[in-house]
């Protein structure tokens, strides 16, 4: 995606009424409520994660030690 010329990942989505969505910009910026219509699609689908979509090294996944 993209968001006034910069690459965007959308993070979340409203349905409430017209469809809106919180997007993370490559810079770090979080823009809520931007409307579909201001959402760009990036040409070839998206297969290939970008650099800024990855998520950093130990965010997520597995647990040791923890709950489970």
């Amino acid at each position: 995606m993209r968001y006034a010329g910069q690459d965007a990942l959308v993070v979340a989505r409203t349905l409430a009424g017209e469809p809106t969505y919180d997007i993370r910009l490559a810079d770090g910026r979080l823009i809520k409520y931007a409307a579909e219509s201001d959402l760009e699609p990036i040409e070839g689908g998206g297969a290939e994660p970008s650099a800024t979509s990855a998520r950093p090294p130990g965010s997520g996944g597995s647990n040791p030690g923890g709950m489970q």
